[in-house]
């Protein structure tokens, strides 16, 4: 024997088993958050499961009616755009806004014209805010992302009262 030592396998072997282990557990946790988190639809709102998907067209989304308010659903998410961004009310009816967020980071719909005192609707990453408002004047109205920054990306939409 000249004192060598014999190892089983060399330190880059293990490093790369390591690391594929690795890669396939991140993977793994992936799927696993995605499917927690539910799917997009074809609008770009965030659905979980059991849950209906709203009208995905601006004419058809704000349809909806919760006990004589108009429910609207707007998603947001990373993409840093709401969808749809164009919506259309009436006038003198209350509106009930749902801010679905599918996204990392948080997001809000501030509206400062058309109404008595500025609606700011906030959605937490991931989560869903709830708001109701009423615009008395038709008119075509803007609302925006107040987060820094999103707005100057191009986070904002029109809403349009008849």
């Amino acid at each position: 024997m000249t004192g060598e030592r014999h190892l089983p396998a060399t330190v880059g072997d293990v490093t790369s088993k390591t690391h594929g282990a690795f890669r396939a557990s991140l993977v793994l946790a992936g799927v696993a958050f995605m499917t927690a988190c539910g799917t997009a639809n074809s609008a770009g709102r965030a659905e979980s499961p059991g849950r209906q998907s709203d009208a995905g067209s601006p004419a058809d989304a704000a349809a909806g009616q919760a006990g004589g308010a108009q429910r609207v659903t707007l998603g947001v998410g990373n993409s840093m755009q709401y969808t749809p961004a164009t919506l259309v009310a009436p006038a003198g009816q209350p509106l009930e806004l749902v801010l679905q967020n599918s996204g990392v980071i948080p997001h809000d719909f501030t509206l400062a014209e058309g109404v008595v005192q500025p609606v700011k609707i906030e959605a937490p990453a991931g989560r869903t805010g709830r708001g109701s408002f009423t615009i008395e004047q038709p008119g075509t109205y803007t609302f925006l992302c107040s987060v820094p920054g999103h707005a100057t990306t191009g986070m904002r939409g029109r809403i349009t009262v008849t």
